[in-house]
């Protein structure tokens, strides 16, 4: 019975947290699809990685995004009309030869324009933000994915 009691008082955290990061995924995915219904759009892609979540409808390559953090509330892509994509990330030195990540971020670069829009992955002054590998895969990811949906 004791060994009962332990396990729920330990086990009981965990499932809380669980529980309520799945709840503000299921936020973040509807609101992804209220704004891609406004905009005519059917995100076939979806992925909420920290504060950023992001949304592909692949049949019209638009890109949705929402980022609190972001003077604007949500972004709608156009990744036809996007030129370049890569990965800033920025190091501070901590050995000889070790790297850390200090700002991880997807830069979109617009054909005919000088603007850039940056979804920012990973920044360490962002204390919601987790490991900064972790990070840098899923930014490869989608790096990855815009690639296969830009116009060539």
């Amino acid at each position: 019975m004791i060994g009962t009691l332990l396990f729920v008082i330990f086990m009981f955290p965990i499932i809380y947290v669980l529980r309520k990061q799945k709840s503000i995924e299921a936020k973040q995915k509807k609101a992804l699809n209220t704004i891609a219904g406004k905009h005519g759009l059917k995100l076939d892609k979806f992925e909420t990685i920290g504060h950023l979540s992001l949304g592909l409808d692949s049949s019209n390559k638009i890109l949705v995004a929402i980022d609190p953090k972001m003077e604007i509330d949500h972004l709608v892509i156009d990744l036809k009309k996007v030129s370049k994509v890569n990965i800033s990330k920025n190091t501070l030195r901590v050995d000889s030869n070790k790297e850390r990540i200090i700002h991880l971020g997807l830069q979109l670069a617009e054909q005919n324009s000088s603007k850039v829009t940056e979804l920012v992955f990973y920044d360490e002054e962002d204390y919601e933000s987790t490991d900064a590998d972790i990070r840098l895969h899923e930014a490869k990811k989608w790096d990855e994915i815009i690639h296969k949906n830009m116009a060539v």
